[in-house]
Order: C-alpha cells, then structure tokens, then sequence
C-alpha cells in the first residue's frame, strides 16, 4: 500500500524531529509546540500513538512490492513502533506534566542519537521504496 508507506515516511520523520527537539530547539521550534501539545493533551497522544500502531501493521502486512510479507519493510516497522512506545510512555507520564521546563540532559545524546537514526531510516526509506529493508 503506497499510502502505508507515505504515512510511514511522514510519521519518522517527524518522530525524528521531535527527538532532536532537544539539541536544536531553536530550529524546530514548531516540533517543540507540537509535542507540548501532545503532553497537555491526552486524547492526542493517543491518536498519534493510535496513528502509529496503524502504521506499524500496515509496514508488516502490506510493505511496497516486491518487499516480502513482514520482513519486507522490518527495519522501518520496528523504528516506528520503537517510537510509537516511546512518545506513548515518556509522553503518557503524570510527572513530565509538572516539570515541563526540566530537561535531562543524560539522555538528551541518546535522544539526539535516536533521531538521526530514525532520520536516516525515513531517508533511506523514501529514496529506495521497494528496497526491502530487513
């Protein structure tokens, strides 16, 4: 299914920028609102969280020919459904809602580490759609 994969490409990318949200705050300024929008709002982080779940099945079942079932888009299914868990936990939590300006810059390089993985998999992604991605 190309839409499948047009959400897919969508969904890491913005998944990635909402990691690198953290070092360069200043660029992704419309990143930072967004995902203050999704730890004020409940009912959107569970669609966006709902949105990824789709997305995931639809990476498994229906990958872009001539991608076998399952393996054929794995490493984009799983990066998604890696962050599709991390937003819906880390963003879920009662208590970032009452420290949103406290950072933990311990994990702010594996954060940044993540979102350019998850960047280049969306790139590596949308420039090879039927490289099967195993």
């Amino acid at each position: 299914m190309i839409q499948g994969y047009i959400l897919s490409v969508l969904y890491l990318s913005l998944s990635s920028l909402m990691f690198l949200q953290t070092k360069y705050r200043l660029q992704l300024s419309f990143v930072l609102r967004f995902s203050s929008f999704l730890v004020s709002n409940k009912n959107a982080l569970n669609i966006f969280s709902l949105i990824g779940a789709m997305i995931f099945i639809i990476l498994l079942f229906f990958p872009i020919p001539p991608g076998p079932r399952i393996l054929g888009d794995l490493i984009p299914a799983l990066m998604v459904l890696y962050e599709t868990l991390y937003f819906f936990i880390v963003y879920g939590r009662e208590d970032i809602k009452k420290d949103r300006e406290y950072i933990n810059f311990s994990k702010e390089g594996r954060k940044v580490t993540l979102g350019w993985i998850s960047m280049i998999v969306a790139i590596v992604h949308f420039a090879f759609p039927s490289f099967v991605l195993l």
